[in-house]
């Protein structure tokens, strides 16, 4: 369902079942006057547990009282269906509801939210009659908007009795038993699961269904790989089938509100969604809309991850695009955050508030919702908020309201500008991550995409996530680069379609270990797979131990990271760098109108570890000469690193460069765009925020020219006015 409406969607989380009712007023009249008109109400704090607190008895009489002071402020309410968190009522009358690990021990109740198994039958009547009498309540208000269907869906995200990683739910028997049927659509036969999950140490048979069980360890424990797989696939898709089921729910009785999940990627526990069971991709399809939640501050990424907060809202940027949904940001940070009494982990700041809002909007994000609009006073957990715990503005309400009036005059420009696919393409694999994970190896994996992707942000270039399926379905097409890192697991027909791309024109990029396993975790007997080494030239590669070999490229000598691969190349391809026993390190091929670039070592995951990284290297000589060049390009005194990170939107007679200054200091900045493809005539250039002012451009052939300054820690959005 795409959200037709002209309106940018801007606003808090807010609890008002928690808060007193006397302070809703003034809560309300200061989001009123920042511009707001969202609320997102009952994730967590204050929703099924306190509106069904005893069976069949709902109170909603309280909750009606705020719509309707809601409603008389402007202001919408978007309301979650309350999944994550059942009333204890439910843990009572069904004592085998709460999810069970590979141990047998129940998850303890109380101690987070996604405690309820979701096979459960018993939880699934009670939500069903929760979610219909919800739906009862909420059609009868005006200002009701959507729907955030559970709260970040899948397992809990905190570990089980203080345990150093989580455990593998849920092995209860309603869950083992689902498992059985999804196996059964998989395999034709109880003959192929045998075989498929033959292992060497355990070739178990299986003569009849129920004899199947659910993997109870790690590959790293020598227990099978392909059995592991299969476990962590099923729970990606129970768990978008869940957001589903309730999605359809909803539908049969309010067709006319959106509905949506909100979830997230990186994660320090479960970088992939491995363990809680996530496939953002799959859920995505499920739902109206797919949202993310953003906390840079949180674990201090930025201090470590520069490129955080763009990777991540690319890939959630990429997701919605997939499905040509709307993306959104259900939960940005909106303070200090982190560390309990001791904390914070960061202070963020206004200046920060002000990046987390201009990454959103120039990410393409048509609803923003700080998370929390004020703090709970028994969490003392540092969440962030835009109000203290009495109520009175922060200095990031003074942000905020500034963003607030913005949006309230630009909104509507901003919800109907689109981000254009980025020019290069992250290939992302469930499976990959599921057996990386399983290994032991998930960091490593996190180290290769963040270096695939560091390697083209930090040359301006736009960057997209790419998934087998939108393979598949041909969007190949759509980029020049297809970069795969640390892809170690590759189906046969996911290659021919990469070698496709190849031959049609598109530029690969492998590294070494490229493709060694089948979706199965078995190995190709050829390596990479063919045809994807015809793509890159090779006539045999075989896996090597490092031993501190150092790679010569252009004159310098770089550092060659984890392993390599001896590659025995066919004679057309050119050797760009060697081992410093000559053995090929970096090569390029030409196949069909395309080119395979291959690095006979982990340069992915390497790009993070050297001050000189060989990828960043390499690119900067080899896609000029591809006539491979960024849409928009930043360059100011000093520059070694993106730390201006920019963005771009369109519209038919409009184009708008989103910027933010990371930097200490002022920066006086030259921007680059490429205006190659563009039909119309530049009518006006001006800044539209924080200030409305004309800028200065020229035009050199086909490139717009600007150049203005950006001061410390400075936003800004510049309107590009087009005509025919």
């Amino acid at each position: 369902m795409k959200d037709f409406s002209d309106t940018f969607k801007y606003g808090a989380s807010y609890s008002p079942l928690i808060f007193s009712e006397t302070e809703w007023e003034s809560d309300l009249r200061l989001m009123q006057a920042a511009g707001m008109n969202l609320i997102r109400i009952g994730d967590v704090h204050g929703s099924w547990d306190l509106i069904e607190p005893r069976e069949g008895d709902f109170e909603f009489e309280k909750l009606g009282r705020f719509y309707r002071l809601a409603a008389q402020y402007g202001i919408e309410i978007l309301i979650s269906t309350g999944a994550a968190s059942p009333p204890l009522w439910l843990a009572n009358r069904y004592p085998d509801v709460v999810i069970l690990s590979n141990r047998g021990e129940r998850y303890p109740l109380g101690a987070s939210y996604h405690w309820a198994c979701i096979h459960h039958p018993g939880y699934l009547a009670a939500l069903k009659n929760y979610l219909q009498a919800l739906l009862g309540f909420t059609v009868q208000h005006p200002n009701h908007f959507g729907w955030q269907i559970s709260n970040e869906i899948g397992f809990p995200f905190l570990p089980a009795r203080g345990e150093n990683d989580l455990s593998l739910y849920c092995y209860c028997p309603y869950c083992v038993e689902r498992f059985r049927d999804w196996l059964r659509t998989k395999y034709p036969s109880l003959e192929h699961l045998t075989k498929a999950w033959g292992w060497g140490t355990t070739y178990l048979v299986y003569n009849d269904w129920q004899e199947v069980f659910a993997p109870e360890a790690l590959p790293s424990g020598w227990a099978g790989v392909t059995r592991w797989i299969d476990w962590r696939l099923f729970w990606q898709q129970a768990f978008a089938d869940f957001a589903g089921w309730q999605h359809r729910i909803i539908k049969q009785h309010d067709p006319s509100h959106p509905t949506s999940v909100n979830t997230f990627n990186f994660k320090s526990y479960d970088r992939f969604g491995v363990i809680t069971g996530l496939d953002q991709w799959k859920i995505a399809r499920e739902v109206d809309h797919i949202g993310y939640d953003l906390y840079p501050g949180s674990g201090n990424k930025l201090a470590t991850r520069p490129e955080h907060i763009s990777i991540f809202l690319d890939h959630g940027r990429s997701v919605s695009q997939s499905v040509e949904r709307d993306f959104w940001l259900h939960e940005v940070e909106s303070g200090p955050i982190g560390g309990w009494i001791m904390g914070p982990d960061y202070n963020t700041k206004s200046e920060d508030v002000n990046n987390y809002l201009i990454e959103s909007v120039g990410h393409n994000a048509k609803l923003v919702l700080f998370m929390p609009w004020r703090e709970w006073d028994y969490q003392p957990l540092r969440w962030g908020a835009i109000v203290d715990l009495d109520g009175h503005p922060s200095e990031r309400y003074t942000t905020a309201t500034q963003w607030g009036e913005f949006l309230s005059r630009y909104g509507r420009i901003l919800k109907k500008a689109q981000s254009p696919r980025g020019q290069v393409a992250i290939f992302e694999s469930k499976s990959n991550a599921i057996f990386f994970r399983g290994i032991g190896e998930e960091e490593p994996l996190f180290e290769a995409q963040r270096g695939a992707y560091r390697g083209f942000w930090e040359l301006d270039f736009g960057v997209d996530f790419i998934t087998a399926a939108e393979i598949t379905k041909g969007r190949w097409q759509e980029y020049q680069v297809i970069i795969l890192p640390m892809i170690g697991l590759l189906d046969i027909e996911t290659a021919k379609n990469l070698a496709e791309f190849g031959k049609q024109g598109g530029l690969l990029v492998g590294f070494s270990r490229f493709a060694t396993l089948n979706e199965q975790g078995w190995y190709h007997h050829q390596i990479p797979v063919p045809p994807l080494k015809n793509v890159f030239g090779f006539e045999d590669v075989q896996a090597d131990c490092l031993n501190q070999h150092r790679i010569l490229y252009s004159g310098k000598w770089y550092p060659s990271f984890w392993n390599r691969d001896l590659l025995k190349i066919g004679a057309s391809v050119q050797v760009l760098a060697e081992f410093d026993d000559r053995f090929p390190a970096v090569t390029l091929s030409q196949f069909g109108r395309g080119y395979g670039l291959y690095f006979a070592t982990q340069a992915d995951s390497g790009y993070l570890k050297s001050d000189q990284p060989l990828l960043k290297a390499v690119l900067q000589r080899v896609l000029p000469q591809l006539k491979i060049m960024p849409q928009i390009q930043i360059d100011y005194k000093g520059k070694k690193s993106r730390r201006i990170d920019h963005h771009y939107l369109e519209l038919p007679n409009k184009k708008l460069v989103l910027i933010s200054n990371y930097h200490e200091q002022s920066v006086d900045l030259n921007l680059y765009l490429n205006t190659t493809n563009w039909k119309k005539k530049i009518l006006s250039i001006q800044q539209v925020f924080p200030v409305v002012k004309q800028i200065e451009w020229e035009m050199v052939n086909d490139s717009l020219q600007i150049h203005f300054q950006l001061n410390t820690k400075e936003v800004s959005v510049i309107e590009i006015e087009l005509i025919e």
